[in-house]
């Protein structure tokens, strides 16, 4: 069996520490370090009654619907998944091709370097600012960039980019090929 490059050249994962002291909180790892409201044990329980032997509706209809109504748009521009992971596995996937660049702000969550890499695709990493800002630099090379991941608010420095500044990140979709 012969592997890809792209994976043969990863390092591997190397999980962080789990104290399991109670001492400290992870927000790293999005986990709630309070117990579960009463409600979330009464919808599991529900849940069960109804029996989990099958699978659930690939497509999240009723989820997609729900949203669309509190969004305001088509439950068709709506992806659903199994966590970000799953969201941003898809999306990656989806539009990257080998030797495209994906970008990101650095630091930022590890798994966009490791999406990239899997796709064969090449890792641009924007360093914030003094002032914890990302700049124009995101979208350099445009003739092979095919992805920004733009993570707002974003992880680890909580740096929130303010919508009326989104825009000037943000490029027509055209200038990327979408349905080439």
């Amino acid at each position: 069996m012969n592997f890809r490059e792209s994976i043969l050249s990863m390092a591997g994962y190397t999980p962080g520490e789990q104290p399991q002291d109670g001492r400290y909180i992870k927000l790293n790892t999005n986990e709630n370090p309070y117990p579960a409201s009463p409600n979330v044990f009464e919808a599991i329980r529900k849940a069960l009654d109804r029996g989990l032997q099958k699978y659930p509706d690939a497509l999240a209809t009723p989820f997609r619907t729900a949203a669309s109504k509190v969004l305001g748009v088509e439950p068709d521009w709506i992806l659903a998944g199994n966590g970000s992971d799953d969201i941003l596995t898809i999306i990656t996937r989806a539009f990257v091709d080998p030797g495209d660049v994906v970008c990101y702000p650095r630091p930022s969550y590890v798994l966009y370097a490791v999406l990239a890499q899997l796709q064969g695709a090449r890792s641009r990493e924007i360093p914030f600012t003094a002032d914890w800002r990302l700049d124009d630099s995101l979208l350099t090379d445009q003739e092979r960039l095919r992805l920004v991941y733009l993570p707002n608010p974003n992880s680890p420095t909580g740096t929130v980019i303010p919508p009326n500044e989104i825009g000037g990140i943000t490029v027509p979709v055209g200038l990327f090929g979408f349905g080439r």
